[in-house]
């Protein structure tokens, strides 16, 4: 069966169905999102006040000593304001956004989707998922290849709450260091901070009084941070001379 003929089967009774395809599931941070939200009416014409696209995530969070992860909202896109869907009518909307350039990388267990939303009356909304397949801007990419050429293994990814950033999402790295470093410190924590002009990576190393998540938890949200190295869209060099700057900056605050 076709992939419309799936939405038409579905919809043979009661609200109408929602589906999105995309048409590149791989977008870099900050990147554009492309596709087509296909609509199937069902047996009677429906107002649908908004269609949607939530960029979600999952977050971990600790409450009452227990943690456990939780459905986060990344950004919100309106592909179309109010319209009625008639019965049986099918209808296809193509949509086009920039994902934020916080959206957390799907590395380790970390999943971005996006989930499909029509806001209908008197009526369970109906919702479709789709993943995504989300890589580093070229900051990002490029420190964390500096990382691994300077010795360092990731040992843990985690998306946090954080109220330091517009999205309310910041993802933690934390690494163990390599032979260079291990003398100095037992683990290095990093977190990327982008915005319109360019990235921040906030850097903390061998913070063993951790709660949850790590240090980045929580200097993301206090007024005080921590080592902080700053690139500016454009203007960074290759992985090596990032590598050098990186070992610099933790070599001269090691303790």
């Amino acid at each position: 069966m076709s992939f419309l003929n799936k939405i038409r089967a579905s919809a043979g009774m009661g609200n109408a169905k929602v589906d999105a395809r995309v048409n590149e599931a791989r977008v870099q941070q900050g990147g554009t999102v492309t596709g087509e939200v296909f609509i199937v009416g069902g047996a009677v014409d429906q107002k649908i006040n908004g269609l949607y696209i939530w960029v979600m995530t999952q977050v971990l969070v600790e409450q009452d000593d227990r943690k456990f992860l939780q459905d986060a909202e990344i950004q919100r896109v309106n592909v179309s304001d109010a319209f009625t869907i008639s019965a049986k009518e099918e209808k296809i909307i193509p949509f086009s956004f920039e994902l934020s350039p916080e959206t957390p990388l799907t590395v380790g267990k970390s999943e971005v989707w996006l989930k499909t939303v029509m806001d209908v009356p008197f009526a369970v909304d109906p919702k479709d998922k789709d993943y995504l397949e989300v890589t580093g801007n070229e900051a990002v990419e490029r420190v964390l290849a500096a990382a691994k050429q300077l010795g360092f293994t990731v040992k843990k990814v985690t998306n946090l709450k954080s109220r330091r950033t517009r999205s309310g999402v910041a993802q933690e790295f934390e690494f163990y260091p390599g032979s260079e470093f291990r003398q100095h410190f037992s683990e290095l924590e990093l977190i990327f901070a982008t915005d319109a002009t360019g990235t921040t990576v906030y850097i903390e190393m061998d913070h063993k009084a951790k709660g949850l998540g790590g240090f980045l938890a929580a200097a993301m949200d206090m007024d005080e941070s921590r080592m902080t190295l700053r690139y500016d869209s454009g203007r960074m060099g290759g992985v090596s001379q990032v590598a050098d700057e990186l070992r610099d900056t933790l070599l001269a605050n090691a303790r």
